[in-house]
């Protein structure tokens, strides 16, 4: 039987994982001094108020795709509370994206688990129209992609990857 081991998280994984998820920026070496929240119109609510309250995610291997997935994720609370979904549903679609991220791993995938991963596991238990799913796909994936940037004043607005 072949040795199939879950990749091992590295500081930078995790640290990438919390900067995405909390939506601030991200360099190969963080300082929570620095980082500056992505500014947005709209208030977090509590599914994504709950989202940024995660650590880590077991199984992500990569610093830049866990950095993306965090961000997914964020996003993902977004959408949850825009459709006043209960804290009770995050907390459900946490446990089932921590389960498919280990699994993943311990399939031994070569690829990285992603904000697609992500989008994915989130998006086989809504129901409605194709033209929604794919408009919150790419919601998700749009959002994942961006990185916080400081403009000369100081303030962090996002640009595409």
């Amino acid at each position: 039987m072949a040795d199939r081991t879950i990749p091992k998280e590295t500081v930078a994984t995790g640290a990438a994982f919390r900067a995405g998820v909390k939506g601030t920026r991200y360099t190969e070496h963080p300082d929570p001094d620095f980082d500056v929240p992505v500014i947005t119109d709209n208030p977090p609510g509590p599914n994504e108020r709950h989202f940024e309250t995660v650590e880590r995610l077991p199984g992500l291997s990569d610093p830049v795709v866990a950095y993306e997935t965090g961000r997914a994720l964020r996003m993902i609370g977004h959408i949850m509370d825009t459709e006043r979904s209960p804290p009770e549903h995050a907390r459900g679609f946490l446990q089932q994206l921590a389960n498919a991220v280990l699994y993943f791993g311990l399939k031994g995938e070569r690829q990285p688990w992603g904000a697609a991963d992500t989008a994915f596991v989130f998006l086989e238990n809504v129901k409605g129209p194709a033209e929604a799913i794919d408009a919150m796909r790419h919601a998700i994936l749009t959002y994942a992609g961006q990185r916080p940037v400081l403009t000369p004043r100081g303030a962090a607005k996002t640009r595409s990857a």
